[in-house]
């Protein structure tokens, strides 16, 4: 069993348990910044979770994917990491939805 993904796992969700408690995430700082913040979370979500499954192993790149490997498989931690980031980018696209129009 891969320990640092359990672990990665049980750090996410308890830093968003601490985060809903806190309300410390959705206070907006300025207009759009809400935005930036959704675009921001889903790039980094996609782009972990395609390159996880593709075997493209991100853990030592630096600059602009200087370093990164190819693996025989998927990265598993990357697919975790992915989708975690894109689940959560859902969840922050439902909150800036409207609500319905009033009569």
């Amino acid at each position: 069993m891969d320990y640092q993904l359990l672990l990665l796992i049980a750090m996410v969700a308890a830093t968003v348990v601490v985060g809903i408690k806190s309300s410390f995430w959705w206070r907006p700082s300025r207009p759009g910044n809400e935005y930036q913040r959704l675009f921001n979370i889903t790039a980094a979500g996609l782009l972990y979770l395609v390159a996880g499954l593709i075997g493209w192993d991100l853990r030592y790149s630096r600059g602009w994917f200087q370093g990164a490997r190819w693996v025989n498989g998927p990265v598993w931690w990357q697919v975790g990491a992915g989708t975690v980031l894109l689940v959560l980018a859902g969840f922050w696209a439902r909150r800036l939805m409207p609500g319905p129009a009033r009569k």
